[in-house]
């Protein structure tokens, strides 16, 4: 392969390797959680508590729906009214305007040769000899250049509390748990990665309070 298809084909890697991160197939998220949570799943009922803007929501309903989910496959169960609940679910979400980040990527192309070998024959007849060969020459490559790339990146979280239902709305609210789960990708819909951040976060639920990790879900397009 001569220089200047190797160089060619390594610039097309490199844009296809930029439109695949662009695509956030897969979302990273971080994710602390700080609680004090009964473990008996079997013996817990939840409910939600939705906020005033909350309540006349989709959206809300939305990523409510994905909570529930994944409590309910855990073992807990729904009240019928948040009276009758042991926990209630709070949440609160938003995503950033979007920041332009911009970079560079090395293009790696043939640079020089390390050595050279030469293979042929030599026939001789009445004292005169002819020689007939090829030589090989070793390439070696390093960086020759390098392709710019800029795109835009958006900051989303999503805060997750429980608390007990009888102290909520008052001065004295007990949470028993503290949940924040944080990414940053190209995808300018929050409702596009909530799916995955909400997965990251029932991964290991509750987890050890205190403890933080980051978890990749693919995002399913």
């Amino acid at each position: 392969m001569n220089n200047k298809k190797f160089l060619i084909i390594t610039g097309l890697l490199a844009l296809i390797s930029i439109a695949i991160s662009g695509c956030g197939t897969v979302v990273r998220s971080d994710i602390s959680v700080f609680h004090d949570l009964d473990a008996r799943a079997n013996e817990i009922t939840f409910a939600f508590d939705p906020t005033a803007a909350q309540s006349g929501s989709l959206e809300y309903r939305a990523y409510a729906d994905l909570v529930r989910g994944h409590l309910t496959e855990l073992g807990y169960v729904e009240a019928d009214a948040q009276s009758d609940a042991m926990w209630v679910i709070q949440m609160e979400y938003k995503i950033s305007d979007g920041e332009e980040k911009v970079g560079s990527l090395p293009i790696i192309g043939q640079t020089g040769t390390s050595s050279s070998t030469t293979y042929g024959t030599i026939s001789s007849s009445g004292g005169f000899g002819t020689y007939s060969g090829t030589t090989y020459q070793t390439p070696t490559f390093g960086v020759v250049g390098s392709l710019t790339y800029s795109g835009t990146v958006y900051s989303r979280s999503l805060q997750l509390n429980i608390a007990e239902p009888q102290t909520v709305g008052g001065n004295d609210t007990k949470v028993l748990l503290e949940a924040t789960v944080f990414s940053v990708g190209s995808f300018s819909q929050l409702s596009r990665v909530m799916p995955a951040m909400v997965e990251a976060l029932f991964r290991d639920f509750p987890g050890e309070s205190g403890a933080t990790r980051t978890e990749a879900v693919r995002v399913i397009e």
